[in-house]
C-alpha cells in the first residue's frame, strides 16, 4: 500500500534518508533508473528518438540520469537542459549533466532547440517535477510549448510540470502526460482535480525512502488489489461464490437494477437474484438471462424475497425517492442482517439524522453516495472535495459503516481501517447507469466473502481500471456503462495477473504495455 504526501512531507522524508546515510546522488541514480526502465515499455530504439526537457533541479538529474540509461541501451537521446541565466544547477544535477556529457550524451540549451528532429519515439518531461509553484515562464514556457509539438507519448518524472503538487493547480502550459513515474509515494497534486487531467497512468517507484503510514491516506496500487481477490477453488459451485439478492427497479426506471446486475455477474457472484415491483416485473424479467428474477409489491419490503437465504444483498438503484421506496428501506434496515450495500435511491429517502438510521443495521453495512447524494445526507458542499470527504468521513465514523464516496477520486471510508483514495477512472464514467454497475460489483465481492472495505477497494480500482479499458480504442465520450460491464473481465485479468507492479490508475490512457 502507497500513502499519497505532499511535496513539502516528500522533501523531508528525502532529508531524512540523506541523513541515514543514503546519498542524494544514489537516490537520484535510483530514481532515473526507475524512469529509464518506464520509458524502454513505452518506446523502443527503432521508433525515433528519445527528447529528454531537463531542468536545472533535482527534477532534471533524474532526467539526466534516465538519458544516460537510454543512450547505453542503444536509444538515440536528445537532452535540452533549461538552465536559467544567473543560477546554478543542483549539485547533483550538475554531477550528471557531466556523467552524461562524458558518455558522448547531446545536451541542447532552449535556443537551440530548432537543431531538434521533427519527430521523436519519446518526450520526457523532467523540468520541474514537485517543486513547481506559481506560474510557468521564461525558458521553461518555450520547452513546454516545444513539447506540445511532438505526436508521441510524453513520460513525466515525478510530477508532470506545471502541477501543483500540493494542490493539483494547473498553469495552463503543464504538460499531460500519458505516464508518470513517481518516487517513494505518489503526491498530492497527482490525485487531485484538476493536476489529475495531466497525470496519465501512475506508477511508484521504490528508491529506498521511507515514507510514514498513514491510515488516511492510503492509494492502493495493482499489487495491493490484487493480494485482495476472493480465491477461486477449483471444485467451487455457485454456492461457494456467494448468492446475492439484488433490490430495485420500477416501472420508469428498469434500466438500473439490470445494469446492477450486470455488474455483479461480471464479478463473480455464484448465483445473482433480482426482485423489482411488479410494476417493473415484466418489464426486467428474462431480460438477462443469467439472473432469477421475482416481484414484490410497491412498498411491501416483507414480499421481498427472503434475504436468509443470501451471503449479501444490494437495495436502491432505480427504486424511485417515493413513500412506497421510503417503507421498503426502513423495514430492511430495521430488520434484516445480511451483508448490505445501499445505493441511489435507498439514500434518497433517508431523514434527518442519518447516521443514527445507518448505525440501528443489525450487518455489515457499505454506502454508495454520489457528491450531491453525500450533500443531502450530511449538508455539505457536494463542490468541494475537502468538504465532501470530511462529510463522509463523519458518518463513516458516526454510523460505524463503510463510506464510497464517489468522484475523483472516489475514496472509501470506515472508521476503524481510515480512508483509501482511488484515482481510477475517467470522464466516461460520468453518465448515468455507471453507479449501479459499482454497486453490483461490490455487492458480488460481499456475497463472495469481503469485508464491505475490501470490497469497496477492490470493487472501485476495478470498475475504473474496466472504464479505461473499455475506451482504449474508443472514447471517453461515448462510454456507456455497459460497455464497462462487458470489459470487466479484462480488467480482473489485468488485475489476477497484477503481481508486483505498482500501477495506481491508468488514468483513461489504458496500455497493457506500460505493465
Amino acid at each position: 500500500m502507497k500513502y499519497w504526501v505532499t511535496p513539502e512531507e516528500m522533501a523531508e522524508y528525502d532529508r531524512r534518508a540523506i541523513e541515514n546515510e543514503t546519498p542524494g546522488d544514489v537516490l537520484m541514480e535510483r530514481a532515473g533508473t526507475a524512469a529509464a526502465e518506464t520509458a524502454m515499455k513505452m518506446t523502443k530504439p527503432e521508433n525515433g528518438p528519445v527528447i529528454v526537457f531537463a531542468g536545472p533541479g533535482n527534477n532534471g538529474g533524474d532526467g539526466l540520469v534516465l538519458a544516460r540509461k537510454l543512450g547505453k541501451s542503444a536509444y538515440k537521446v536528445f537532452v535540452v537542459l533549461a538552465a536559467v541565466a544567473g543560477r546554478s544547477l543542483s549539485h547533483d544535477c550538475q554531477t550528471n549533466l557531466g556523467r552524461y556529457a562524458q558518455g558522448g550524451g547531446t545536451v541542447l540549451s532552449p535556443k537551440n532547440m530548432h537543431d531538434l528532429p521533427d519527430s521523436a519515439g519519446l518526450v520526457v518531461d523532467a523540468l520541474l517535477g514537485t517543486g513547481f509553484r506559481g506560474e510557468i515562464r521564461d525558458v521553461f514556457a518555450e520547452c513546454l510549448e516545444k513539447i506540445k509539438d511532438y505526436d508521441c507519448k510524453v513520460l513525466a518524472v515525478d510530477t508532470p510540470s506545471g502541477i501543483n503538487g500540493k494542490t493539483g493547480k494547473v498553469d495552463p502550459l503543464a504538460v499531460r502526460a500519458d505516464v508518470t513515474i513517481t518516487f517513494a509515494a505518489p503526491k498530492a497534486g497527482l490525485l487531485f482535480p484538476p493536476g489529475c487531467s495531466c497525470s496519465g497512468s501512475i506508477f511508484t517507484a521504490d528508491i529506498g525512502i521511507g515514507v510514514d503510514e498513514s491510515s488516511n491516506r492510503m492509494i492502493p496500487g495493482l499489487s495491493d488489489v490484487s493480494a485482495l481477490l476472493p480465491d477461486r477453488p477449483v471444485d467451487g459451485h455457485k454456492g461457494t461464490f456467494g448468492r446475492l439478492l439484488l433490490v430495485g427497479g420500477s416501472e420508469t426506471m428498469p434500466g438500473a437494477p439490470q445494469l446492477m446486475s450486470l455488474g455483479a455477474l461480471r464479478s463473480g457472484a455464484g448465483l445473482v437474484t433480482l426482485s423489482v415491483p411488479l410494476s417493473a416485473h415484466q418489464l426486467i424479467a428474462g431480460r438477462i438471462p443469467e439472473v432469477l428474477s421475482s416481484y414484490f409489491l410497491p412498498g411491501d419490503a416483507a414480499g421481498i424475497t427472503d434475504p436468509g437465504n443470501f451471503q449479501a444483498a444490494a437495495v436502491g438503484p432505480g427504486m424511485g425517492n417515493n413513500t412506497a421506496t421510503k417503507k421498503v428501506i426502513t423495514h430492511i434496515l430495521k430488520n434484516w442482517s445480511v451483508p448490505l450495500v445501499l445505493d441511489a435511491d435507498a439514500l434518497n429517502v433517508l431523514d434527518d439524522h442519518p447516521a443514527t438510521i445507518l448505525k440501528e443495521y443489525a450487518g455489515p453495512l457499505l454506502i454508495t453516495p454520489h457528491p450531491g447524494e453525500m450533500s443531502r445526507l450530511m449538508k455539505c458542499d457536494p463542490s468541494n472535495i475537502v468538504s465532501r470527504s470530511w462529510a463522509a468521513r463523519r458518518l463513516a465514523e458516526s454510523a460505524g459503516i463503510t463510506v464510497i464516496l464517489k468522484g475523483r477520486p472516489t475514496m472509501v471510508f470506515h472508521q476503524d481501517k481510515g480512508c483509501c483514495t482511488i484515482p481510477a477512472g475517467n470522464s466516461g464514467l460520468a453518465t448515468g447507469g455507471s453507479g449501479d454497475i459499482l454497486t453490483g460489483i461490490v455487492s458480488s465481492l460481499m456475497a463472495q466473502g469481503m469485508e464491505p472495505f475490501d470490497a469497496g477497494v477492490l470493487g472501485v480500482y476495478v470498475h475504473g481500471l474496466a472504464a479505461d479499458i473499455a475506451i482504449e480504442n474508443s472514447s471517453e465520450r461515448s462510454l456507456i456503462p455497459s460497455d464497462v460491464a462487458s470489459s470487466l473481465g479484462k480488467a480482473f485479468r489485468v488485475i489476477e495477473k497484477g503481481g508486483n507492479s505498482d500501477l495506481l490508475t491508468s488514468g483513461g490512457k489504458w496500455n497493457s504495455d506500460y505493465l
